[in-house]
């Protein structure tokens, strides 16, 4: 066993060597004064887990940053954060934010807001949709390295139309741990409260600028059968308003969110019409989450064999041949062509061969 000698306060010393989970063993001579521990050629070893095979020679500083690391594994971490009211957070990703190296978010004055307010000490990083190419080699070496990195964005989950999607991947790629800590989503609160179908659901988040490309997207969303999610700016909802009543039609039904969680949530109801002429003259404030109502599927009866019959003996009766009857149902049902040819010489074929004798 290698000698040593150590300087430490008394109290640090008791703490870190006699607690429940450490033991420290002497093999020299202590010699104490009131303030310190004095060991010449004293070594000693204190072990920071119930297995006596673990034993290392810790610094205060070394046991802080192992007790700190211990509680995550290196790696990234995607934190949802409030998006508006800062009681809805989890207290896994206070302990996450606390816990980490860095926290890389959005913008650091507005994150700092919320750092002040659970007293989290972890130093900030920007990263935004100007910085983040330029910031990835940097954040990728540390994550590398074995620093546990946190990500937010301004509100809500990251990588949701913020960014953090090209950062994830980039990890993916390179096999580091990627690690979800579920929060607030203006999507799901949006879509849960909305009174829209929403067993199935299309989230479409922010339009392209592009007119053109804009309008494509939205004869997709149009056509589609599932409820269609929007983020839109609040500037720009007339247009928005505008360009989907065209395209979706004016008698579609709409909800719009708005400034969810906060004291002047708002959720307006009606149709693309209503919302159009409602939001013409005045401009909501505050975040928009907009639901737009699938596009109605009719789906064609099958009818029944009765009903098929009567049509064919009415065609029949008419002077239509069984053939020509067969495709005149045909196409005014679902039910396969084969199906009612089946039907028909079934039910009329001896009929017509008699009809077609007696000519």
């Amino acid at each position: 066993m290698a000698a040593s000698v150590v300087a430490m306060s008394s109290k640090a010393l008791l703490r870190s060597c006699f607690s429940p989970q450490n033991f420290i063993f002497f093999t020299h001579k202590l010699t104490l004064n009131p303030t310190h521990f004095h060991m010449n050629t004293l070594s000693f070893f204190c072990s920071l887990s119930q297995n006596p095979k673990e034993q290392t020679h810790l610094s205060l500083q070394e046991q802080h940053s192992s007790t700190k690391k211990g509680i995550l594994k290196p790696g990234l971490y995607l934190v949802g954060t409030p998006i508006g009211n800062l009681e809805d957070i989890t207290l896994r990703a206070l302990r996450v934010l606390k816990s980490a190296d860095v926290i890389l978010s959005e913008d650091t004055r507005h994150s700092g807001k919320l750092l002040q307010h659970y007293d989290i000490k972890t130093p900030l990083l920007s990263y935004h949709k100007f910085n983040e190419f330029q910031r990835e080699q940097a954040v990728l070496k540390r994550l590398q390295e074995g620093e546990i990195v946190a990500l937010i964005s301004d509100a809500g989950t990251p990588g949701i139309s913020d960014p953090g999607m090209d950062l994830a991947k980039l990890c993916v790629d390179k096999n580091i741990l990627v690690t979800p800590i579920p929060g607030p989503s203006a999507l799901v609160a949006a879509v849960s409260a909305s009174g829209l179908p929403t067993n199935e659901f299309t989230f479409v988040g922010f339009l392209p600028k592009h007119a053109g490309t804009r309008k494509e997207r939205l004869s997709v969303s149009a056509n589609e059968a599932t409820t269609q999610i929007f983020f839109v700016p609040p500037h720009k909802l007339s247009e928005f308003l505008e360009e989907t009543s065209s395209v979706f039609g004016d008698s579609r039904r709409c909800v719009m969110a708005r400034e969810l969680t906060k004291i002047h949530e708002q959720f307006w109801r009606g149709t693309l019409g209503d919302a159009k002429v409602v939001f013409s003259t005045r401009t909501p404030k505050g975040e928009i989450t907009f639901l737009i109502e699938g596009k109605a599927i009719c789906v064609a009866e099958t009818p029944s064999e009765s009903q098929l019959e009567n049509e064919l003996g009415e065609l029949i009766s008419n002077g239509h041949s069984l053939s020509e009857a067969v495709k005149v149902v045909a196409a005014g049902t679902s039910t396969r062509r084969k199906t009612i040819y089946t039907l028909a010489l079934r039910k009329f074929g001896k009929q017509v061969e008699a009809e077609d004798d007696t000519l």
